[in-house]
């Protein structure tokens, strides 16, 4: 049983973490924002990553995800961020995936416009982040 102060507590703590991840979220965008090129600026602003996006680049466009993993993909390791949940268990029914390899976006996959069968798009080595994905 869960009493009424135990309830405050945890809510408290909800409320600080919450907090805590918009100071990140202030911190990134008057430290690092001004410097990024426009297209990744454009990206941010508007809520929608584009390939060549670093670690920092994704939460100020996407936020926080609920649940990381890494995954293998064609005998390469493959980082996929998860976003808010599409069911039950947000790190298996997620609503959005972001792939990262060496810390870049190389693709990602909004489940709630796209097929589940659908291949991730992946932008070719070397490319400039505002580069056309494949």
């Amino acid at each position: 049983m869960v009493t009424k102060g135990c309830s405050l507590a945890m809510l408290l703590v909800g409320l600080l973490s919450l907090a805590g991840c918009a100071n990140e979220h202030d911190r990134l965008m008057r430290e690092k924002y001004p410097s990024y090129p426009d297209i990744i600026k454009h990206a941010i602003d508007r809520g929608y990553p584009i390939g060549g996006m670093d670690y920092d680049q994704v939460r100020l466009a996407l936020g926080e995800p609920v649940c990381k993993k890494t995954i293998e993909f064609e005998s390469r390791p493959v980082e996929v961020w998860l976003f808010p949940p599409g069911g039950r268990d947000p790190c298996v029914t997620p609503d959005f995936r972001v792939y990262f390899e060496n810390g870049l976006v190389t693709g990602w996959k909004d489940l709630r416009a796209e097929p589940l069968h659908s291949v991730p798009p992946v932008v070719k080595r070397g490319d400039s982040p505002g580069a056309p994905v494949e």
